[in-house]
This record gives structure tokens, sequence and C-alpha cells, in this order.
């Protein structure tokens, strides 16, 4: 089973158990469909059911089943959330989601290759491509520097012309 992080506990939030947390995906409205998320406790996966969610300022608010005081879910701060591959919503063509990206060759406007996406960093201003090469780099994920990302090719083309590496 492949599991996969749609986003991070910040903190606690109150002394009901409920936690911080910040999803990735910027369409919100998708997070509230998942009936289960899973979080790595020691080795192995453990199953949280969300009872409670509710979203403010750029974070969800959430409570889980069985889980109702501060000291029962602190373990979570920090921690990724994940879900199951199979339970994510399918894309559109030409959509995709973020975990894919990590591998994919990054090639330039003329072919050559750059390295491969290593991670995906989230900034304030926008999401940054890491690829790992022989010159790793940064490039940002804005109109103008990447043209072009198909998951079914596992390629990524950009335009680094101007882009201080």
């Amino acid at each position: 089973m492949k599991w996969i992080p749609v986003g991070r506990v910040v903190s606690t939030s109150g002394i009901r158990g409920e936690v911080k947390f910040y999803y990735y995906n910027e369409v919100k409205e998708g997070f509230l469909d998942y009936t289960s998320l899973f979080a790595l406790k020691g080795d192995e996966y453990i199953e949280l059911k969300p009872e409670g969610a509710s979203y403010r300022k750029h974070f969800f608010y959430l409570s889980f089943r069985g889980l109702s005081t501060v000291e029962e879910v602190s373990f979570l701060v920090t921690k990724e959330l994940f879900v199951r591959e199979a339970d994510l919503r399918p894309v559109e063509d030409g959509e995709y989601y973020e975990y894919q990206l990590i591998g994919l060759q990054v090639i330039n406007a003329e072919g050559v290759s750059l390295g491969k996406v290593g991670s995906v960093m989230h900034t304030g201003a926008n999401d940054i491509l890491v690829v790992e090469g022989e010159r790793d780099m940064m490039i940002p994920m804005v109109e103008g520097f990447i043209i072009d990302i198909d998951v079914g090719r596992g390629t990524v083309r950009v335009d680094i012309e101007g882009l201080v590496v």
C-alpha cells in the first residue's frame, strides 16, 4: 500500500484534543472527503477518524474519534498525515498530485536533462521544484519557468533562462 502525505499537524489547539493542521493541497474542499487519515506512530501507520473539521486562516482544525485531550493528540504535532493512494480523488487530464512529481526527469526547453525532481518546497509566494542533478537547483513553479509537466511521460520541461542557479 502506498501512503500519500496530505499535510502536517502544526500544533494542538484548545483543550479538547483538536489539532491545527496545514493541508498541502490548494483546493481545500477535497480534504473533507477523507474519512480516514493515517499517522506514523513508531513504525506503523495508525488510522485516525476525523470527527470534526473547521477551516480558519489557512488551517484546518481537526478532532478525531477516540482522542479527546491534548495529551492524546500531542504525538501528532509536527507529523505528516497520510491517506491511502487508492483514496485520492481522480485528477483531470493535465492535473497531478504533488507526490507524482518526485523523481520526474527535469529537462530544459532543448530537451537536455537537468536532473530529477527531489522535492517540492512550499513558500509563502509560490512552490519551488528542488532539482537534484549535476548541479542542484531550485526552480519556481510559476508560468515562465515551468513549460510543461507530463506525469505520463515522466518529465517536467522548464525554461531556466534568466534563473540564477
